[in-house]
């Protein structure tokens, strides 16, 4: 009977062993292979990597890993070229880590281990990790259940690495395989990469003219670190989660040169600015790179105050110092992404001095910026209701609006009043600018060491009910 047998079990152990000799290893390809990265970053903790890494002839059907890309990717944006045709694809993120390596030997035999404080003297039992919750363990010894503490002297000593596990995360696909090496690109979006924009403006001595240098910082939280990486940054605010066709104009637009210089180009409604040296950014790691800088631009400097008139009585005297306002047109400069900006001035020394923040919005070649830095300390404003009377079908409301100016130049405020219903101005101290809508402007010149007074009747017609 044995005999009778032997020819068909040895056949089977042939076609066995041909079959898994036919089953390729799995490859591995880490970051030692890349050819060239390219990162979009975008200011919405969003990024487009372009990672090209040389490729030798694939079986088909071969496992190939490639080690080193984000834990963030979202493999649902991944598009992988010049790896021939995918069968399938995945991002393999179970880490190695005390608590998996724990719930990987759940029911498994351990070798426990505990140091005597006292001696030093340590020992190791057998043991059947039964269940884990929170810090501590439930084990089998011998036939009885012990709960013992995790991170303590105790500690588990386990017979080997599952191979399912990995210290970093990978990608894995297979292939219907290709005849020759190749570089194949994998394209992904990922969080944990974004940029913001700082701006510093330096005013000369008089304040007429300004500079204005800006940086942007880079921040990777990524998992992984790009070595030697061409950035291009996107200036604009996009919609999350991105359709198909804007992952498809990402991924072509990440196909871009990344050394055409750093003169930002319009890209469908955004602006795309390339940065001209390829740079690495670590995980974990801000980096800062000069992106703008204007020089002896022209700027303006403006006081303003504002306040709401309105038909109720009010017996107060508001006192208040005006906004200081900085104004310049971007002109034929480089588009302005939106970020902080930081003023800094010289004194009577010479010696720079910070003057106030403010923020901006993207801005276009040709825009005008104005900049909130503070409240202005040598003027003050003193308004006060002085008339409310009732008519038919309105009401008549007076003001009076005091400005103070104690320092030693002239200065201008822009006082602007605004209305909620319909008003008709019917008398005014001094003449009024515009009047728009629900709002008039005044400008009033302030004399150094001295004092200005406006004072104006308005009609406020009843809303129509």
């Amino acid at each position: 009977m044995k005999a009778r047998h032997s020819a068909p079990v040895a056949l089977l152990m042939i076609l066995s062993a041909q079959l898994y000799a036919a089953t390729p290893a799995p490859l591995s390809i880490d970051a030692s292979a890349q050819k060239g990265v390219t990162l979009t970053v975008y200011t919405q903790n969003l990024g487009l990597v372009r990672d090209s890494r040389a490729l030798p002839a694939l079986a088909p059907g071969q496992a190939v890993i490639i080690q080193d890309v984000s834990r963030q990717m979202q493999t649902e944006t991944l598009s992988i070229k010049g790896a021939g045709q995918i069968l399938e694809q995945n991002l393999n993120t179970n880490l190695l880590s005390h608590q998996s390596l724990l719930q990987y030997y759940l029911g498994q035999q351990l070798q426990l281990a505990r140091r005597n404080p006292a001696s030093g003297d340590e020992s190791i039992t057998p043991v059947t990790l039964l269940s884990i919750e929170g810090d501590r363990a439930l084990v089998r010894r011998d036939s009885q259940i012990e709960s013992i503490p995790l991170n303590t002297d105790w500690r588990f000593i386990f017979p080997s690495l599952p191979a399912h596990l990995s210290s970093k995360p990978s990608l894995e696909f297979r292939t219907q395989g290709t005849d020759s090496p190749a570089e194949g690109t994998f394209s992904y979006l990922t969080g944990g990469l974004s940029w913001q924009m700082d701006y510093v403006m330096t005013l000369n001595k008089g304040g007429s003219q300004m500079s204005l240098e800006g940086l942007a910082t880079l921040h990777n939280s990524s998992g992984v670190d790009f070595e030697n990486a061409h950035f291009q940054l996107m200036a604009g605010t996009l919609n999350q989660p991105a359709p198909e066709s804007y992952r498809k104009a990402n991924v072509a637009m990440a196909s871009m040169a990344a050394d055409s210089g750093a003169a930002p180009a319009a890209f469908e409604d955004y602006q795309l600015y390339t940065l001209p040296n390829s740079t690495s950014l670590l995980d974990q790691q801000q980096k800062q790179l000069p992106l703008v800088s204007t020089a002896a631009l022209p700027v303006k400097r403006e006081y303003r105050h504002e306040f709401l008139a309105m038909q109720h009585p009010d017996n107060q005297r508001h006192r208040s110092a005006p906004q200081t306002w900085l104004s310049f047109q971007n002109g034929d400069a480089t588009p302005l992404p939106g970020g902080a900006v930081r003023t800094f001035a010289p004194d009577e020394d010479g010696r720079l001095q910070f003057i106030g923040g403010s923020q901006i919005n993207h801005t276009a070649t040709g825009q005008t910026v104005e900049l909130m830095l503070g409240e202005a300390f040598d003027l003050s404003v003193e308004r006060q209701q002085t008339l409310l009377n009732k008519d038919y079908d309105s009401y008549v409301a007076e003001y009076e609006v005091l400005v103070r100016n104690s320092g030693s130049d002239a200065k201008q405020l822009d006082l602007a009043v605004n209305f909620t219903q319909p008003w008709t101005l019917e008398h005014a101290s001094q003449p009024m600018d515009e009047s728009l809508g629900g709002r008039a402007h005044w400008t009033l010149d302030i004399p150094a060491k001295d004092k200005t007074m406006l004072r104006f009747r308005v009609k406020l017609k009843n809303p129509t009910p």
